[in-house]
């Protein structure tokens, strides 16, 4: 059996919030400069790109001020539980389909 998980790969949901939020330039999340440094990858999820804004100094990553930003499941999980949602599963059936406890489903269904 093929677990659905395997089929998304987190680089291409990194690059496609990379591409959906700024089709021409990163931009800082507060002063919308586009004067931004790359400042090396998250430790745990590696393909998350953190930033340094060198207009207003603030850093930040790929998910900073998105539903993503602050939670511990990795973004895959999110594209396949906003997935499910459009399929009309119930949060059960999203909790089962993504081996989350409900809580946890319920809790980014609500986001």
């Amino acid at each position: 059996m093929i677990h659905i998980q395997s089929l998304i790969d987190d680089a291409k949901c990194f690059e496609t919030v990379r591409r959906l939020r700024w089709p021409d330039d990163v931009q800082g999340p507060t002063c919308n400069s586009s004067k931004i440094t790359k400042q090396g990858c998250d430790e745990t999820q590696p393909e998350r790109q953190r930033y340094l804004c060198k207009s207003c100094e603030q850093r930040f990553d790929d998910l900073t001020d998105t539903i993503f930003a602050g939670h511990h499941q990795p973004l895959r999980v999110w594209v396949l539980c906003l997935y499910f949602m459009g399929l009309n599963l119930s949060n059960q059936q999203i909790a089962q389909e993504l081996d989350l406890h409900p809580a946890d489903a319920h809790q980014m269904t609500c986001q």
